[in-house]
């Protein structure tokens, strides 16, 4: 059988199955697997996650009574910090990665560098804020892509709500060794924590200019960079016009991680998952009254340098944001 390609894992979770789950062929019951023992292996990456001790940002199920929250997990220890594909300890998922990025790069027709990993300055608790209330089918119509935004920048409650219902932690599974996997709005293949998002500011009334990175789980920003990213991302848009934009929302995702778990053609997989993402991103933008556009036209060796990423974690996606034209 083929993978399944949503979070919704597509067959039973058993925790004590060596791949987190198992299936089995459709009128077959499935056969409990005995317990066994974990190993470091059956972990999550330790790029994979930012462990938050509130675990707040998990929406809860839409039938559940009014009053019922999600039940915040338990802060975990925070397993050595991953800086690149080097640092991955299984000789197989160190070649697979060069494997995948020797293709990478053959398609782009550069080599990007492999810039220093970025400080992180200081962390922003972002605004919680309501959803929006609109229809889905008339989102889908009204969505449109924006070349041109007004001069006006986003407020925060705007980036806060596109980021936590694009891009934020639906809600918590018990997966690769974690009692508590984020599961994300956007679906991965296997529900795998891969997809970054990194958001570069011109400056709103309360954020200053920057790189920031957006930590999902405790739904915060990090600040990574205090210069102004207008300069360099004219240099990273094939379409300079689009640096125009307030904000930039820039999508990477994370080869090592995935090929802990997966084979080489997962490399399609991570790029489908960043087009679902992109779609979400589209939707609540187009419900909050936003402007945004999907931008794969881009340098990437540039955008890493500017995000500061290992190599082993490529940008697959730009998305300006602003207001629509007035």
């Amino acid at each position: 059988m083929g993978e399944p390609l949503s979070h919704d894992w597509g067959s039973e979770y058993d925790r004590h199955h060596p791949s987190g789950y198992d299936e089995w062929p459709p009128g077959v019951d499935p056969q409990p697997h005995p317990p066994q023992p974990q190993h470091a292996a059956d972990h999550v990456h330790p790029t994979t996650r930012h462990t938050s001790t509130s675990g707040r940002h998990a929406l809860p199920d839409p039938d559940d009574p009014p009053d019922s929250a999600a039940t915040p997990p338990e802060p975990e220890p925070a397993p050595p910090q991953a800086t690149g594909a080097g640092d991955a300890t299984d000789p197989a998922v160190r070649d697979t990665v060069q494997r995948a990025l020797a293709v990478h790069r053959l398609l782009n027709g550069q080599t990007p560098p492999s810039p220093d990993t970025l400080p992180a300055l200081r962390r922003i608790p972002l605004p919680d804020v309501e959803p929006p209330r609109t229809d889905l089918v008339k989102t889908l119509v009204k969505r449109r892509s924006w070349d041109v935004f007004a001069h006006r920048g986003l407020d925060l409650a705007a980036l806060s709500g596109l980021l936590r219902f694009a891009l934020g932690v639906q809600r918590f599974e018990p997966a690769y060794g974690s009692e508590h996997h984020p599961m994300g709005m956007a679906p991965s293949g296997d529900g795998l924590d891969l997809l970054r998002a990194y958001v570069l500011i011109r400056g709103t009334d309360i954020l200053e200019p920057g790189v920031y990175r957006y930590e999902a789980i405790a739904h915060e920003l990090t600040r990574l960079t205090t210069a102004d990213p207008v300069r360099p991302l004219q240099q990273v848009y094939w379409q300079p016009e689009f640096a125009a934009a307030p904000v930039t929302i820039a999508l990477t995702t994370q080869m090592d991680v995935a090929f802990e778990r997966k084979p080489l053609r997962h490399y399609r997989t991570m790029h489908v998952d960043s087009g679902i993402a992109v779609q979400n991103v589209y939707l609540i933008a187009t419900a909050l009254g936003l402007a945004c556009c999907a931008v794969s036209d881009f340098d990437d060796a540039n955008l890493s340098q500017l995000l500061g990423v290992p190599e082993s974690e490529i940008p697959t996606m730009l998305i300006p944001v602003g207001h629509p034209p007035e």
